[in-house]
């Protein structure tokens, strides 16, 4: 029977993502760190993964980004989920101190700090919400509370004290499913890609994107990430509209392999039907590029006679 992996315990956001991407027959295998979850596709424990990739808020998770570009080549994301994120602060039902601070993910106690700030807490990171819960649940310290989603502290006995407490109601978080091999088309599709232009060549940057843009392919994500291996040294992460069997999505791909930079193909998958629709603002009007050009140059000093 095959595995997923996903970053546990059970009651995280992640777990929700697993158990919507998961096929019929496959067992969740919660592990507690991001790392753990690739490795565990990667020497084979797993046959499957779920990461958290991006939130509407705070945009990538890099240190999952930074996992996911240093992958084995034969790893490709092959399904995306997008949830709702909404944010409950879970606490002992035997602790009747004021709230004093919070226990989440990194990540959870961005998408929460106007609460944070707000009620003058403190803060402590967790490898998951998940765990938050679990450590709260397990200490015997005042005044300290979990934030994590709607379902998470019920299975560790905590009750819910306060649900919303997130930024924005809005906020989303995009998940990823790797796998081993991409689903055929589906005519709703992305595909991504890792790039590493030549540093010493002006435009390189450009000239690789141009190949989506001239077959009139939609860019949906541009991220840098440095290499780690010299200052000023980046890697990109591109993803586009469309699969890599769709006849200019190919072109794209071997206009980036005939140019001279590193080309990792991530993956061609589904987007998420759910996924909210990305809002259209109104085209400027003829004068309004001039009014705020102008605008710009008030906030510049003049130059010397």
């Amino acid at each position: 029977m095959a595995d997923l992996a996903y970053l546990g315990p059970e009651g995280t956001f992640t777990h929700r993502a697993a158990l919507d991407l998961a096929a019929e027959g496959e067992t969740l295998l919660p592990l507690d760190h991001a790392a753990d979850v690739i490795a565990a596709m990667a020497d084979g424990r797993a046959d499957g993964a779920v990461i958290a990739f991006e939130n509407s808020l705070d945009g990538p998770v890099a240190a999952n980004l930074d996992l996911l570009i240093a992958t084995d080549e034969q790893v490709v994301v092959v399904a995306e989920r997008v949830l709702e994120v909404v944010f409950t602060v879970w606490r002992r039902p035997d602790d009747d101190a004021s709230l004093a601070g919070v226990v989440a993910h990194p990540v959870g106690l961005a998408q929460c700090q106007g609460f944070v700030h707000d009620h003058g807490l403190q803060t402590r990171g967790a490898s998951s919400n998940g765990v938050a819960c679990r450590d709260v649940a397990a200490s015997d310290e005042p005044g300290w509370g979990a934030l994590a989603g709607p379902d998470a502290g019920t299975r560790f006995g905590l009750v819910a004290t306060r649900v919303g407490v997130q930024d924005d109601d809005r906020a989303a978080t995009r998940f990823l499913r790797l796998g081993r091999r991409c689903p055929a088309r589906s005519g709703r599709d992305r595909s991504a890609f890792v790039l590493r232009p030549d540093r010493d060549r002006p435009g390189s940057l450009a000239h690789l994107l141009q190949e989506f843009s001239a077959r009139g392919l939609n860019l949906t994500a541009i991220k840098s990430r440095p290499t780690k291996e010299l200052l000023g040294e980046y890697v990109f992460f591109v993803e586009a509209q469309g699969h890599l069997q769709d006849p200019h999505m190919r072109e794209a791909t071997l206009g980036l392999l005939r140019s001279s930079v590193d080309v990792r193909f991530l993956g061609s998958y589904p987007e998420d039907p759910t996924r909210p629709a990305p809002s259209t603002g109104s085209p400027p009007t003829d004068d309004e590029p001039q009014r705020r050009l102008r605008r710009m140059l008030d906030r510049v000093a003049p130059e010397a006679p």
